[in-house]
């Protein structure tokens, strides 16, 4: 790079960070995440080869199996930086899972499960772990990413589902937001996720929920306001008419010109305030969408009622930043590679590589602005091309590479400076 502007910012950032940790662990906490910002591997050997590591091994193990410190401390102290160097009003959440596939059966909550992207290469069921995600999506100027904020381990024991899972990892970062005045959060999920059990507990908590449902979902109209003398004896109607198919073919047919999915596409759509059935009578706004090259239409429902349409349909799409992201994190960072063997153990690790992904992400966000052009690694070939959390990664190996860990440690003040 051309200056160390960007690197004084990524300073600032973990000493930002190991603030929430005690001030035992913040040393060998500190090296051993710039060891899995360098690495890019899953691998805790790996990640100390990266940093040359200077204590005994046993010291980095110790910190991760039995170091008295809250990975979930680690991610709520992100939530603020992103806070404080990405002010807004408006937050999105993102809610999904995927599966890490393991060969051994010894490794902690693996089971059978079903693989949905039905590719030829892979088997129907994988035998692997399956992790339950929470994704901030965060635009910055014209660049959208998805940040992974907090991954939980899904397990097969007890009452708890996926969808008790994603509330108590919302509930982990929510009151963060409230703090906020006037702050807006919603949480963009898919199918799988827009039920009951897991939308309603959102709405207590003043969260909105922008997600897709099924087709055949049970939707009304709102019940038309009767006089008080033609009014009936009881309680009052919650639904009017109901929405069938013949109705929706009554609805105005709008088209507009969006920028989704990474381009911009001809968007044709429906959309009607109604009612939610198995929202228990919720009013929400239903949109009935479709995409060039699409013969069925999408249905996507909003709690948020001040939303208009089109905005609906383009923040649905923003959900589908947290695919590349699960990509860069199992494979470019190494989460498949990730194998240990307590709970506890997986969980801090793992923490540890989102979060040294979400740092390099955030770095890439201000090295694409165009007053910090000048910091970014000059690759001639690729001058136009978007930048990455991967080439930033690659600058901070040629920065690593000339210092070691003790040069930028201060062991008086417990901080790294350049």
């Amino acid at each position: 790079m051309h200056n160390y502007r960007l690197f004084l910012i990524i300073v600032l950032w973990i000493n930002f960070i190991v603030t929430a940790l005690p001030k035992r662990v913040i040393r060998t906490y500190t090296e051993l995440l710039i060891g899995a910002i360098v690495s890019g591997s899953g691998h805790i050997t790996q990640a100390l080869l990266a940093v040359g590591h200077q204590r005994h091994y046993t010291t980095y193990y110790w910190l991760l199996e039995n170091g008295r410190w809250s990975w979930l401390s680690i991610m709520r102290q992100l939530v603020t930086l992103i806070m404080r160097f990405f002010p807004r009003k408006q937050w999105h959440l993102i809610i999904d899972d995927f599966i890490c596939p393991r060969v051994s059966h010894k490794a902690p909550h693996v089971k059978y499960h079903c693989e949905h992207s039905q590719k030829p290469n892979r088997p129907r069921y994988l035998w692997g772990q399956q992790w339950v995600a929470l994704g901030l999506s965060l635009r910055w100027g014209k660049v959208i990413a998805a940040l992974p904020l907090l991954l939980k381990l899904h397990k097969y024991v007890g009452n708890g589902t996926k969808l008790s899972t994603a509330v108590s990892l919302i509930s982990q970062v929510a009151p963060l937001f409230r703090r906020q005045k006037e702050a807006i959060v919603r949480c963009l999920v898919d199918a799988w996720y827009m039920k009951a059990p897991f939308v309603l507990p959102l709405l207590q908590q003043g969260i909105h929920v922008i997600g897709q449902v099924r087709k055949d979902t049970v939707l009304f109209l709102q019940p038309s306001e009767a006089s008080d003398k033609s009014r009936r004896r009881g309680r009052p109607r919650k639904y009017g008419v109901r929405l069938t198919e013949k109705a929706l073919d009554r609805l105005a047919l709008h088209h507009a010109e969006l920028h989704v999915y990474g381009s911009l596409k001809h968007v044709t759509y429906r959309w009607s305030r109604c009612v939610a059935r198995f929202l228990k009578g919720q009013l929400v706004i239903a949109v009935w969408c479709r995409l060039p090259g699409q013969s069925n239409w999408t249905l996507i429902i909003s709690t948020d009622v001040s939303l208009t349409p089109e905005r609906i349909i383009k923040l649905f799409a923003r959900r589908w930043k947290i695919e590349p992201m699960f990509n860069e994190i199992k494979h470019q960072y190494g989460i498949t590679q990730a194998w240990e063997q307590k709970n506890q153990t997986l969980h801090r690790w793992v923490s540890m590589i989102c979060l040294a992904y979400s740092l390099t992400r955030l770095l890439a966000l201000l090295a694409a602005a165009k007053s910090n052009q000048h910091a970014v690694p000059l690759i001639q070939w690729r001058k136009k091309q978007p930048i990455t959390a991967g080439m930033m990664r690659l600058g901070l190996q040629l920065f690593f590479r000339q210092f070691t860990f003790l040069q930028l440690w201060d062991k008086k003040s417990k901080k790294l400076k350049l």
